[in-house]
């Protein structure tokens, strides 16, 4: 794990806004810090170059493109034939399938798939089910777009 990096007020006041609006403008949040734009835009470079900043994301609202289905997959492996680093390879080549990672905890394997509907869905889950040998997967549909509330995160933690 990464050593965690200390930042300061200001530094957790540009994310804050760098959150709620990842374009928003230097002079805006110069004036929001009592600092000026060289300032923020200094600080800025410097969160990106020690990897606290590594990008923007668009949320996109799949609904509108003819994905309304949104789904969890959670995937437990069986430990004599199932390889985690093949199924991340296979998860990447299905279209409409983000978001795979390993975790630790109820499934070894989740990811995120968008489908027009539920025989998309389910032709999705066959093509990772019948490639490995798996004890099970489960599938979890939203029942609405998630919420992430980035703006909840504690920028500033005491540590361990």
């Amino acid at each position: 794990m990464d050593t965690a990096i200390r930042i300061d007020e200001t530094d957790e006041k540009i994310l804050r806004l760098l959150i709620k609006d990842a374009r928003a403008r230097l002079k805006d949040i110069a004036k929001e810090c009592n600092i000026t734009s060289v300032s923020v835009l200094n600080r800025i470079k410097r969160l990106k170059k020690i990897g606290v900043i590594t990008g923007a994301a668009l949320y996109l609202r799949a609904e509108l493109i003819n994905l309304p289905i949104l789904a969890n997959i959670g995937i437990n492996l069986d430990a004599h034939h199932a390889d985690k680093e093949e199924i991340i390879k296979l998860i990447n080549e299905q279209i409409n399938l983000v978001e795979p990672s390993t975790s630790i905890g109820k499934y070894d394997l989740c990811a995120l798939v968008f489908a027009e509907n539920v025989t998309e869905l389910d032709r999705v889950v066959y093509a990772v089910k019948r490639r490995f040998d798996m004890r099970k997967i489960v599938v979890n549909i939203f029942s609405n777009d998630p919420h992430f509330l980035f703006e909840n995160i504690n920028l500033q933690p005491k540590g361990t």
